[in-house]
């Protein structure tokens, strides 16, 4: 019986075969992604979400053995050697930071940078808590590890917690006829804004959110954090 005569393969257009070679070339840069962190070289970039992290780590070990401290310039990552330097850009803003990374984390999914708070306000993304960003590794990190990796902060300093506590200056941040709305305001405060000494209190029918501090400029630099928010506070006294 005679076999039926098989079709010819097509030979594939030029077109057809450069388009597969770049496709398997994106394939294979996109395997290699995460070990680029781990063992990253100068220009090696990422894009994601920025977080920061405040007071509650304010005064513990990071990672690297340094002390955290959210007054000076720093950020976490998961996987980017301790010590490597990078330069985050605020894609919402367009504002740029040089941030050496001390520690690790963020572990929430979608976000690849954790900033110290001095780090979130000069790129201004403090008051919105996250922003969209593109690192860039600028410096490898030395061979012998150097204490300490955070840079101080230029032209802006955040109060300590813990230390700034008394009624010296109240701001008020907010006014309710309902207790509820009040409360409500003063824990979005507590976690959001990462600000401490905030209370409710009650006059003339009218639940009042406050927030003390000792000392007129850290009362300056808690009424520009609720501005940068989006809440209209005012100093009361």
């Amino acid at each position: 019986m005679r076999q039926p005569r098989s079709r010819p393969d097509r030979a594939r257009s030029p077109l057809t075969a450069a388009l597969a070679a770049v496709l398997a070339t994106g394939l294979l840069a996109g395997c290699a992604s995460t070990r680029g962190l781990e063992s990253p070289n100068r220009g090696t970039t990422q894009r994601g979400l920025a977080s920061w992290y405040g007071a509650k780590f304010h005064g513990r070990p990071t990672a690297s053995g340094e002390i955290y401290d959210m007054n000076r310039i720093s950020a976490a990552h998961k996987q980017l050697p301790l010590g490597t330097v990078v330069l985050v850009k605020n894609r919402d803003n367009g504002k740029k930071l040089r941030v050496p990374i001390n520690d690790r984390g963020p572990f929430i999914k979608g976000r690849i940078i954790d900033l110290s708070v001095a780090a979130a306000r000069q790129l201004e993304m403090f008051g919105q808590g996250l922003a969209n960003v593109r690192i860039k590794v600028v410096r490898l990190p030395p061979k012998k590890r150097q204490l300490p990796i955070s840079y101080p902060a230029r032209g802006w300093r955040d109060s300590k917690p813990n230390r700034d506590r008394g009624s010296g200056f109240t701001i008020q941040a907010g006014a309710f006829r309902k207790r509820s709305s009040a409360v409500a305001l003063a824990r979005r405060l507590r976690r959001e804004l990462d600000l401490d000494n905030v209370k409710v209190t009650r006059g003339r029918g009218v639940h009042r959110v406050q927030i003390e501090r000792r000392r007129k400029q850290a009362a300056d630099d808690v009424l520009q954090r609720l501005k940068d928010a989006g809440i209209a506070a005012f100093l009361v006294g």
